[in-house]
């Protein structure tokens, strides 16, 4: 009888294990701000505007029978329906300040039109600029850093929205925070790291003119070995966390336009980078209006084979990952609101999304 009872035990024990493998796994949607929004009003406005488009987006792409097999791996995961915000527009309000000051002083003895366009171009152009200062950069990506480690700690997956000048962050993020950078075959016990931690730890850095120095001192390297992982799980984000980063409104190729130089050492991590979205299924997805001036095509839209020949690398054959941009579809708005209509228009938005990760996924593994 004991036994009988201690087999329906195990049995049930079992099954409630299986069941639990198959419970759904959230995956947090994380929203990033764009330039020109520095104060507590507009920030108001861009949490109000997501926590509006977010519920449209879920839908859609919860709605395709593609996005579910391949996005959330067969319904095992599910998108949570409170987005997070993630505002850092306040870190470049200081600087914003100090630049308006200067164009008071202006006001005295330039054109009326002259400074109202002026102000214009600032104000759009001003955080934009301010986040691509390495320091700047940093200090809004150890913040972030903290979201994706918090996701991580309560069982969530992450999928990054760049807005605008945010997509410098998201793309950044992917970067320095994703572990694609494997020392395992060199250096045996070391985990798949990143380039943050490869810097914090000592081993190397990287200078001013776009180059990697390494630490020729061989006790130091010894050292920072040894204590690598550490700094692995300090400053790169955890395998498997980040799901994919849908950028849209994005100027990236415009600001980013050197990615292609072969000079630049941060060009061919780039290929470690490629590889590890691919074989580890995260998608980099960029979905811009036609009409938005500030949307720009980050690069032509490749297939796998196209890829591998290009930065002469081997992808695995499991990974599903890939990256895309759809610039093709129409705003409801005329040239000059396009940039700011993505809210405005939430169905058109997530239909624009979903239809990307589709056309993405299709044409880099060319699916008819």
């Amino acid at each position: 009888m004991r036994k009988i009872i201690y087999l329906i035990l195990v049995l049930f024990v079992s099954i409630n294990m299986a069941f639990a493998l198959e419970e759904n796994i959230p995956v947090k949607f994380i929203y990033l701000n764009g330039s020109n929004t520095n104060t507590e009003d507009s920030m108001e406005d861009f949490v109000k505007g997501i926590n509006a488009v977010h519920p449209y987006i879920k839908a859609s792409l919860e709605s395709s029978d593609f996005v579910l097999e391949h996005m959330l791996k067969n319904g095992k995961l599910y998108i949570e329906g409170k987005p997070e915000t993630f505002f850092w527009g306040f870190e470049s309000l200081d600087d914003l300040n100090t630049m308006d000051e200067s164009l008071n002083i202006m006001s005295v003895i330039s054109p009326r039109l002259a400074q109202t366009v002026r102000s214009f171009i600032s104000h759009c152009m001003h955080d934009a600029i301010w986040v691509q200062k390495t320091y700047n950069m940093n200090k809004v990506l150890t913040d972030l850093h903290k979201s994706v480690l918090s996701a991580f700690q309560n069982g969530e997956k992450v999928v990054m929205l760049g807005y605008s000048a945010g997509s410098f962050v998201t793309y950044e993020y992917l970067v320095h925070k994703l572990p694609a950078i494997a020392l395992n075959d060199e250096y045996s016990g070391v985990k798949n790291t990143c380039f943050d931690a490869i810097t914090a730890s000592g081993l190397a850095i990287y200078s001013a003119d776009g180059s990697f120095i390494k630490s020729t001192n061989e006790n130091h390297i010894k050292n920072s070995l040894k204590n690598l992982n550490e700094y692995t799980k300090q400053y790169c984000a955890p395998e498997g966390t980040v799901l994919g980063v849908i950028n849209y409104a994005s100027p990236l190729a415009l600001f980013y336009s050197d990615m292609n130089n072969k000079s630049l050492e941060i060009t061919n991590y780039n290929s470690y980078l490629f590889k590890y979205l691919k074989d580890n299924d995260v998608f980099l997805l960029t979905v811009n209006f036609a009409e938005d001036p500030m949307g720009f095509p980050i690069a032509n839209n490749v297939n796998v084979n196209d890829v591998e020949k290009l930065i002469n690398i081997k992808f695995s054959e499991n990974g599903k990952g890939f990256f895309y941009t759809k610039s093709d579809v129409k705003s409801p708005a005329t040239f000059i609101g396009a940039h700011l209509s993505y809210w405005n228009h939430p169905k058109k938005f997530a239909r624009m999304i979903t239809d990307g990760y589709i056309e993405g996924y299709k044409n880099f593994y060319k699916i008819p």
